[in-house]
């Protein structure tokens, strides 16, 4: 927690980032929420699901995400399959996707690759530090 009331000391990451819509992909409902919260506070708009399919829903909407967070392993169409259909999509392939998993290097395979990948458990500085880089290679 010490890191939340620092960062509330600091720059918001929405003064920082020129990204702001963020579609978070993660079923585990704690930290679907846990996440929300915190982008929210940083001034993101956020955009919670728990899905795969949910997540290419919200992505063929009128106003697609700048920044995917992608749990891998979701119910219904897998986060890796929805990173390879993003990454196929001249739609959507310029979006940046940080890939969240607890699974350890080996135990899955992807065809696409993300632009950041998070290894849960991950602290807010990681997360913050991939929104920022993945932000600045958008806009670069």
């Amino acid at each position: 927690m010490a890191t939340l009331a620092r960062m509330a000391v600091e720059q918001t990451l929405a003064e920082t980032l020129s990204c702001r819509r963020v579609l978070l992909v993660e079923d585990d409902r704690a930290l679907n929420e846990l996440l929300t919260e915190f982008l929210e506070l940083q001034g993101l708009e956020v955009t919670a699901v728990e899905s795969g399919d949910d997540a290419l829903r919200e992505l063929e909407g009128d106003a697609p995400p700048d920044i995917v967070l992608l749990d891998l392993r979701v119910p219904g169409i897998s986060g890796g399959e929805v990173l390879r259909r993003m990454k196929q999509n001249p739609r959507w392939s310029h979006i940046p996707v940080a890939a969240m998993t607890g699974m350890r290097p080996g135990e899955f395979h992807l065809v696409a690759d993300p632009d950041e990948f998070l290894a849960k458990p991950f602290d807010i500085d990681a997360l913050s530090a991939a929104l920022v880089r993945m932000c600045e290679e958008r806009h670069s």
